[in-house]
């Protein structure tokens, strides 16, 4: 009787430790991105977002789900079913896997988890039509956004933006004219607000497969 009450402690000692681990990754992480603001996320540009992008996806989010892995990390699974690759060769449904939980989560057992997805993070939601930039998979499985909040952009309509207003995404970019159509070269002159979504899309297949910004 002693031995099992023995190794139940130990048992709840484990992943109390555990837990206590996963809090303090991810809020170190937060203070990292609260503290550091804007200058510890590289400001991205159509181009880096472009050239930084390892899979472009355009699609509906159908599924939003939170867990640990098997190294108790937390994390959140966004499912895409796509409607258009615009870089990686990506059809059907796809799956990445975000670092956080989407909220708090209660442990059941008079503990609550608070590891979510750091500030700077974008949020997805099921239903919200979006195109991504995502980084190169981690070692660990995940899958950011590049430039994070900056290279989830939101559709809205006909028209979209990511969760800085698109704010700065134009500066500095240069492309031959005579590559551009004229709604193209006015788009390059917006320095915020919401684009139109096919404009901005045609324009990102053709720097992906002309190479504009190698």
């Amino acid at each position: 009787m002693e031995v099992t009450r023995h190794l139940a402690v130990n048992s709840m000692k484990k992943e109390y430790y555990k837990l206590i681990f996963g809090v303090l990754v991810v809020a170190c992480l937060a203070v990292t991105f609260h503290n550091a603001g804007a200058t510890s996320v590289k400001k991205m540009t159509v181009a880096d977002l472009v050239n930084y992008g390892d899979k472009i996806i355009a699609g509906r989010i159908t599924a939003v789900a939170d867990g640990f892995n098997a190294q108790n990390m937390p994390y959140t699974d966004v499912t895409i079913a796509v409607q258009e690759s615009l870089k990686g060769n990506v059809s059907g449904y796809y799956t990445f896997r975000q670092f956080g939980l989407t909220q708090p989560r209660d442990m059941g057992n008079g503990m609550t988890y608070l590891g979510v997805s750091p500030d700077g993070f974008p949020r997805f939601k099921t239903g919200e039509d979006v195109v991504v930039f995502l980084f190169k998979k981690t070692a660990a499985g995940f899958e950011s956004s590049a430039g994070l909040m900056q290279g989830k952009f939101t559709v809205n309509g006909r028209e979209l933006s990511n969760d800085i207003n698109n704010l700065g995404l134009f500066a500095n970019v240069n492309v031959d004219p005579t590559k551009l159509t004229p709604a193209e070269q006015k788009m390059l002159e917006s320095n915020a607000g919401p684009i139109d979504t096919e404009l901005f899309k045609g324009f990102v297949k053709k720097a992906v497969q002309q190479s504009w910004f190698k």
